[in-house]
Parts: C-alpha cells; sequence; structure tokens
C-alpha cells in the first residue's frame, strides 16, 4: 500500500480516487474547490449512441456505459447514499432535415445493438419539427448531483483525506513527479494522479480548453426518459426536468447569459411545446473539458497519470477511466492509454 495523490474532484478525479481507496491505497485529494468542478452541473447522460460517436471513442464510452450499473451498484453500497440510475434508454429526435440520423441508426443495429424506430404520433406533446425517435435502448442517465454527493462520501468512508488548495506546480524530473507546489503546501506521495479538467492547461502543456456550458432546471414538466435533439436535450429526474445545454467558446467567462437563457428556452419550445408553462427552478452553467478531436487525453510517467479532455461525455467516463487509472498503478497499462495518448497531437516533421 502506497500513497495516492489526486489533482482535482470532478468525477474522473474522485471515480479514479475510489478506485484507489478499494485497493487499500493511501488517498489525498487536492482541490482548491470541491464545488468548482463541472461534473456537479452536467447533465449525466449515458449516451454513446445519441451522440453518434464512433470509432475508438465509441469503444471507450460503450465499455464504461456497460460498466455504469455495477459502478453505481459498488457507490451505493461504499457511501450508503441514494445515486438514481434510469436504464430505459434515450430517445434521440430526428427533426426535419435531420434524416440521416436514420442511417446512424441503422448502422449501430446492423452492429448488433438495440435500436428501435418510432414515429412521434406515438409520443404525445412533441412538436411537428419531430419527424422520427431513435430509441437507443442501451443507454441511460444518471443524477449527477447524487452520483457527486456519494463518491465524496464514499471516499470520505474509505478514509480518503481531502485537501482544499491550488496546486501551482508540478515539480518533474525526467518522467517522474517529485512533488506539488500549492499555495498553502507542497505536497508528495508515491503515484499523482491529474484530473483536472477544463483547468488542465493551467498545469500541464495540454490542448485543453474550457466550453462552456449553461442549462436549466424547470419545475411542474415531466417526461418519462430523455428526449434528446440537435436543438436541446430534456433530462428528467426526480423532481425537475434538465434543459441543457449551450457550447460557448468564451474560456471561463462566468454566469449565465440572457442570451444563452433564450437559447435554451427556444430549444426547448422547439420539441416540446408543453413545456412554455413549466416554472424555473434554477439555472446552471459549467466549463466541460474540450480537446481539438473531443477525446479525451491520457498522459502517463513513472509514477503518474494524467487524464482529462473528456468533453460532454466526463459523467460517462468515470468507471472506466478510474479501472485504466487503477490498472496504471498496478502496472498494467490498458489500450485506450495509447489511443488517446496527447502524443496524437505531435506534428510529423
Amino acid at each position: 500500500m502506497g500513497k495516492v495523490v489526486v489533482v482535482g474532484s470532478g468525477v474522473i478525479g474522485l471515480s479514479c480516487a475510489l478506485y484507489f481507496a478499494l485497493e487499500g491505497e493511501k488517498v489525498q485529494v487536492i482541490t482548491r474547490n470541491p464545488q468548482e468542478a463541472t461534473s456537479w452541473v452536467a447533465g449525466g447522460m449515458l449516451a454513446p449512441f445519441s451522440e453518434g460517436l464512433e470509432g475508438e471513442l465509441f469503444d471507450f464510452s460503450y465499455e464504461s456505459l456497460k460498466a455504469y450499473p455495477q459502478f453505481v451498484e459498488l457507490l451505493q453500497e461504499v457511501s450508503g447514499r441514494r445515486v438514481d440510475l434510469w436504464r430505459g434508454g434515450i430517445y434521440r429526435l430526428v427533426l426535419a432535415g435531420e434524416e440521416e440520423l436514420l442511417e446512424v441508426g441503422r448502422h449501430y443495429a446492423e452492429r448488433g445493438h438495440k435500436v428501435e424506430v418510432l414515429q412521434p404520433m406515438e409520443l404525445s406533446g412533441l412538436s411537428e419539427e419531430v419527424r422520427w425517435i431513435l430509441h437507443y435502448q442501451e443507454e441511460a442517465w444518471v443524477d449527477v448531483e447524487q452520483l457527486m454527493e456519494a463518491l465524496m462520501s464514499a471516499l470520505k468512508r474509505l478514509g480518503a483525506e481531502f485537501t482544499i488548495d491550488s496546486i501551482r506546480e508540478v515539480h518533474r524530473q525526467e518522467d517522474r513527479v517529485l512533488e506539488l507546489r500549492g499555495l498553502v503546501s507542497t505536497y508528495g506521495g508515491d503515484f499523482y494522479l491529474f484530473a483536472t479538467g477544463a483547468w488542465t492547461g493551467e498545469l500541464f502543456n495540454l490542448p485543453v480548453c474550457p466550453i462552456k456550458g449553461q442549462a436549466i432546471k424547470l419545475r411542474d414538466a415531466y417526461l418519462d426518459r430523455v428526449h434528446y435533439s440537435s436543438a436541446s436535450y430534456l433530462i428528467p429526474r426526480a423532481g425537475y426536468l434538465y434543459v441543457g445545454a449551450t457550447s460557448e467558446d468564451v474560456g471561463f467567462l462566468p454566469g449565465n447569459t440572457l442570451e444563452g437563457l433564450k437559447k435554451l428556452s427556444e430549444g426547448a419550445l422547439r420539441v416540446a411545446p408543453f413545456l412554455s408553462r413549466a416554472l424555473v427552478k434554477e439555472v446552471l452553467y459549467g466549463y466541460r473539458p474540450s480537446t481539438p478531436d473531443g477525446k479525451p487525453i491520457f498522459e502517463v510517467g513513472e509514477n503518474y497519470l494524467i487524464a482529462t479532455g473528456h468533453y460532454r461525455n466526463g459523467i460517462l467516463h468515470a468507471p472506466i477511466t478510474g479501472q485504466i487509472a487503477l490498472e496504471y498503478l498496478k502496472g498494467s497499462s490498458s489500450p485506450f492509454l495509447k489511443s488517446f495518448s496527447s502524443r496524437r497531437f505531435l506534428t510529423k516533421a
């Protein structure tokens, strides 16, 4: 058993920390603000099909989707907290002019996945612009607030130490981290996991930038499952409906804007006009860690692993990233570490 230092308290960092702690490692999580993580305000969709993912990113995402039920069951057992996971599939709405999405659905079906094509007349409350519905039956969604609370509680039960500090420098010698230097103190360990999301560029020269997303919580609005479309995504949770989300390349500009909320409202009403009388419960915003190709970045060293750039799928990727991090700590290297290595961005001479 050794000491593992995890920098970052979003879903990726905490999930990795959970797997480390369950293995008996002494875990220290360093974060400047546990509530700062964008994971707290994410939609929580586990939707590799609705997102139209392909290739190695789909494989990575689908493996994590399959691991989710066991991940949530384990988390509930360790934390003693409830985590809502809805497994009834997601409706991918096909709007007028988007008929090519039907071919995407057929492509997944031909590969053996469970895809049902529905006509909108089979569902009430949708606009005439919704022409078809692809029911991706393997998809799911999770209550991210419950998920994050359970991760925090589980780690505390397992004896993990939470330290509030802002890491300013990673002192490395060749391929090894020697220590971390923060505003308050310096820190050392046997192994280091960096999961700093949209803020990765503050510590490492990696192509990760923030893409701001705004969202709305609605009261007095009900849907039986996620309705995902190019106009909006509508995510039912216990007690409210989550409407998301904008994608804005504005750096770390804080706050909700009138323009962003207007776009969200118009997108929701475009597909579900009955929401016009729904009441606003809360508005949210956060920063997705984007990369040039929309894929995660893993960078490894002798005693460290950087896991970042999960962009729109950080919640989905939590279980598999935690498993990969634990495997690397124990001396095994997942093929995905090579697939998503930062070396792919190096230009050839």
